[in-house]
C-alpha cells in the first residue's frame, strides 16, 4: 500500500539534475515560456543572490546565503526515465541556464567548475551521454546553442524549439552583467546548493496522469484574477453583480485572446500605472514595496489598500471594474502595437522588441478617462519614444540597458505622469527628463559588437538602415529587419582574416576592435550575407550596391542617377560621412562610425518628440556610478582614498598575453584600442574577446613600480574602513 502513496522531498537544484534522465509523457504540453517568463526567473534569482553576495567572501560562505524556493514539481518514474508531470517550464529553463553557465565558467578558465555542471547537464547511460532533459528535437540545439557561432534554427522548427531558442537569446543577450563577472562562481555554487524545489513523486504513470488532469482541468486553484473578481463582485451588491460580472468576463476573454498571461499582466500594469505608490527615485535599483507586492498576489494588495483606492461603497467597486475594462481596451491597443509593427506607434513595437515589458504602465498613468483614441495614441507615442531614446543612449554609453533596468525607468515615470496630464504638458515633462540625462551620443566613437550585445547592435543597425531607406523613398521594412526568424543578419565589412589587414592593425586585439565597431557593420539579408561575407572588401562592393542604401553608399557609383539618395544626403548634411570608399581601412571605419553617430542624433532627436525646449542640463559627476555595477565599492572610491593613483594604469594577463587599460576621470575603464567601459568585467571581456571575465581579479594596477590585483586593493580598503 505504501508504494502507491504520493511522496514528496525537498531537493536542491543539484539534486534535481543529478542522476536523472527526464522525459515528457505523451499528454504533456511542450515548452511554452516566453522571453518575459525567462527574464522574470533570471531577475528573481539575481535579486535573491545579490542580497547575500560580497566580493570579499570566500566561496565557502555561500553555504550560509539565504535559500530560494522555486516551488514544487511533479514526476513519476519508469525504469531509468523520470517523466515530468508538472514543473517542466522551470526545469527546462534551469537546464538551459546550466548549459549557458558552463560556457561562462569556461570563459573564465574555471574548467573544473564547468565540468561539474556537465554531470548535471548530461548523464551517461549504457555507454553514451544523453542530456538530463532528454527530448530528441532539443539534442543538437543544446549541443550548439551557446558555442561561439550562432545556432541557426532548422527550417520548419517547432514552436517549442523556437521558444527554447528565444529563451537562449535572453540568457546570451540579457544575462545580468553582475553575475557574469567576479560573482559567477559564487552564483553557480548558490544556484546548485541554495535554490531548491519540492519533488512530488507519483507512484505510477496513471497516478501521474490523474495529477496532471487534476491540476490542469479539475480543481484548479483560484489565481489572483479569480480572487480579485470574487472580492470586487461580492462588494458590488446582488442587484448589480450580474452586469458587473458580464463586464469582467468580456474584459478577461478579450485579454486572454492576446495571450494566456495577458489578463494578469494587464491588471498588474493597471494597478502599478494608476494606483500604486511607485516611490522610486532616479537611479534607484529597487522597486517600491507596492510594485513588488503587485507583481505577486495582487488581489491581496487591492484588499489591503481598499481605503487608499476609495473602495468603500458598492458603487466604488463597480467604478473600479468599469475603469479596468476601459483601460483594458487601451492595453489591448498597446499589445497589438507591440506585436504588429504600426508606424504611428513604432516605438511601442521597438520597446517590446527590446524587452521593456512595463512601458504600458506610464502610458496608462498618463491617460485621462475622456481621452479619445487620437489623444491616447499621441500620449503613447511620446512616452514610448522617451523610453526608446533612453534605451539607445544607455546602450551606446555602456550603461545598464537591460529590460529590467528599463522597466525600472518605466515605473519611475509613473509617478511623474499620473493624473491625466494633457499632451503638451506631457511633452514638457519628458523634455525636462531628456535634458537631465547625463549621456548622449557624443561618446559612441568606439561602440560596437561585443560578446553579449548582438541583439542590441542588430536593433541599432535596423533603425539606421530603415531610416535611410524610408528617407530615400523606399518602403518601411522595420518589421522585416527585426523579425525573430532572422531573415537579416549583421555583416562584418572586414572579413575575419587578420592577415589581410597588416601592418595597419599590428595586433589581433586592434584588428578585432576595428572589425567589430558599429561603423564596420551592415545589416544584410541572411542569404546574401552568408554568400559573400568571407570575400575581400573590393570583391564585395558590387554586392553591397544591390543592397540597402547604407551598404550601397560604399560603392563609388551609388550616387550616379540616384536623386532620392542624393536629396537625402543633402537634406541631412551627410555628404562627408555618407560616401563611397574604394578601400575600407581604419580611417573609413572611423568615418562610418561618425556617420552612424550623426544618424543616431537625427533619429533620436528629442526635439522631434518633445519640442524645441530640450536643452541638455549641466552634466553631474558620474564617477560614483559609472563603474559600480551594483557592487558596494567603485574603482574611483579607491582613487579618492589614495589607494590608487589618478588615471591608474591597469594590466591584465592571460596565457602569456598582456592587455592594458586606464581608469578615466569619470571612472570608466578605457582599453588600449580606445573603447571605454562601465565596469572592470566588461573591459576584461572585451580585451579577452570572451563571454565572461572576473574584472576585479583579472586587472592589476601599477602602483610605485609594482603590480597589485585590484581585488586586493579593494580588500585593503575595506579592512581599514576606508570605504
Amino acid at each position: 500500500m505504501l508504494e502507491n502513496l504520493i511522496q514528496s522531498k525537498a531537493m536542491t537544484i543539484e539534486e534535481v539534475f543529478t542522476g536523472r534522465r527526464y522525459q515528457l509523457d505523451t499528454y504533456q504540453r511542450d515548452f511554452t515560456w516566453g522571453r518575459t517568463d525567462v527574464r522574470r526567473l533570471i531577475e528573481d534569482l539575481r535579486k535573491k543572490f545579490m542580497q547575500n553576495w560580497k566580493l570579499e567572501h570566500d566561496r565557502e560562505q555561500v553555504a550560509h546565503y539565504q535559500p530560494y524556493f522555486m516551488g514544487p514539481y511533479v514526476y513519476h518514474e519508469d525504469a531509468s526515465v523520470t517523466y515530468l508531470v508538472d514543473g517542466q517550464q522551470r526545469i527546462t529553463t534551469l537546464h538551459l541556464m546550466l548549459v549557458y553557465l558552463r560556457e561562462l565558467l569556461r570563459a573564465q578558465d574555471l574548467d573544473h567548475d564547468a565540468d561539474g555542471l556537465t554531470s548535471l547537464i548530461e548523464t551517461r547511460k549504457y555507454g553514451k551521454s544523453v542530456h538530463t532533459l532528454d527530448i530528441p528535437e532539443r539534442r543538437q540545439f543544446l549541443d550548439e546553442v551557446f558555442k561561439d557561432h550562432d545556432y541557426v534554427l532548422p527550417e520548419g522548427a517547432s514552436g517549442a524549439l523556437r521558444r527554447l531558442w528565444d529563451a537562449s537569446r535572453v540568457l546570451r543577450e540579457e544575462f545580468p552583467d553582475d553575475l557574469r563577472g567576479d560573482a559567477l562562481p559564487y552564483f553557480v555554487d548558490w544556484l546548485l546548493d541554495g535554490v531548491c524545489m519540492v519533488g512530488i513523486r507519483a507512484a505510477t504513470s496513471e497516478q501521474g496522469w490523474e495529477m496532471y488532469e487534476s491540476m490542469n482541468d479539475r480543481g484548479v486553484r483560484l489565481g489572483p484574477i479569480d480572487l480579485l473578481k470574487s472580492f470586487l463582485l461580492s462588494e458590488v451588491g446582488p442587484e448589480h453583480a450580474s452586469g458587473a460580472a458580464n463586464v469582467w468576463r468580456q474584459m478577461i476573454s478579450e485579454l486572454a485572446g492576446v495571450d494566456v498571461n495577458a489578463p494578469s499582466e494587464f491588471i498588474k500594469t493597471y494597478l502599478i500605472g494608476r494606483c500604486a505608490n511607485v516611490g522610486t527615485g532616479k537611479g534607484s535599483d529597487e522597486l517600491s514595496p507596492d510594485v513588488e507586492r503587485i507583481n505577486g498576489p495582487f488581489h491581496t494588495w487591492v484588499k489591503d489598500n481598499a481605503a487608499r483606492l476609495e473602495l468603500t461603497r458598492a458603487s466604488d467597486h463597480r467604478r473600479l471594474i468599469d475603469d479596468l475594462a476601459e483601460n483594458a481596451r487601451r492595453y489591448l491597443a498597446l499589445a497589438a502595437a507591440a506585436t504588429s509593427y504600426v508606424p504611428e506607434l513604432s516605438s511601442v513595437y521597438f520597446n517590446a522588441y527590446n524587452g521593456i515589458s512595463m512601458q504600458a504602465a506610464p502610458i496608462l498613468a498618463a491617460v485621462s478617462p475622456g481621452d479619445d483614441i487620437s489623444t491616447f495614441k499621441a500620449k503613447a507615442k511620446i512616452i514610448a519614444d522617451y523610453l526608446d531614446l533612453v534605451f539607445v543612449r544607455r546602450l551606446v554609453n555602456d550603461l545598464p540597458a537591460s529590460s529590467t533596468d528599463l522597466d525600472r525607468e518605466a515605473v519611475r515615470l509613473v509617478g511623474l505622469l499620473r493624473g491625466g496630464t494633457d499632451v503638451d504638458r506631457l511633452r514638457d515633462v519628458l523634455a525636462r527628463e531628456v535634458a537631465s540625462l547625463d549621456y548622449d551620443f557624443t561618446s559612441m566613437s568606439t561602440y560596437g559588437l561585443r560578446s553579449n550585445n548582438r541583439r542590441q547592435v542588430r536593433y541599432l543597425l535596423a533603425r539606421l538602415t530603415g531610416y535611410v531607406e524610408t528617407g530615400c523613398g523606399r518602403g518601411d521594412d522595420m518589421s522585416r529587419y527585426l523579425d525573430s526568424r532572422r531573415p537579416f543578419e549583421i555583416e562584418h565589412i572586414w572579413a575575419n582574416h587578420f592577415d589581410r589587414y597588416q601592418p595597419e592593425t599590428p595586433t589581433r586585439a586592434e584588428f578585432d576592435s576595428y572589425r567589430n565597431r558599429l561603423g564596420a557593420l551592415l545589416l544584410l539579408q541572411k542569404s546574401d550575407n552568408a554568400s559573400y561575407q568571407d570575400l575581400p572588401y573590393e570583391e564585395k562592393l558590387d554586392y553591397y550596391q544591390r543592397q540597402n542604401h547604407l551598404a550601397g553608399a560604399l560603392h563609388p557609383k551609388h550616387r550616379e542617377r540616384n536623386a532620392p539618395f542624393n536629396k537625402f544626403v543633402k537634406q541631412h548634411k551627410l555628404d562627408r560621412p555618407l560616401r563611397a570608399f574604394t578601400k575600407f581601412d581604419k580611417a573609413a571605419i572611423r568615418t562610418r562610425q561618425e556617420l552612424y553617430r550623426r544618424l543616431c542624433e537625427i533619429i533620436w532627436n528629442p526635439a522631434a518628440s518633445f519640442g524645441a525646449s530640450v536643452v541638455p542640463a549641466q552634466r553631474p559627476d558620474r564617477s560614483r556610478t559609472r563603474t559600480r555595477a551594483r557592487y558596494d565599492v567603485a574603482v574611483t572610491d579607491l582613487i579618492a582614498k589614495g589607494l590608487l593613483p589618478e588615471r591608474a594604469q591597469l594590466v591584465g594577463r592571460r596565457r602569456e598575453e598582456e592587455f592594458y587599460a586606464q581608469v578615466l576621470d569619470d571612472g570608466r575603464i578605457q582599453v588600449a584600442s580606445g573603447e571605454s567601459f562601465g565596469s572592470l568585467s566588461a573591459a576584461g571581456e572585451f580585451v579577452l574577446q570572451t563571454k565572461a571575465c572576473p574584472g576585479w581579479n583579472f586587472w592589476r594596477a601599477r602602483i610605485g613600480g609594482r603590480e597589485v590585483r585590484l581585488v586586493e586593493v579593494r580588500r585593503e580598503a575595506l579592512e581599514k574602513g576606508l570605504v
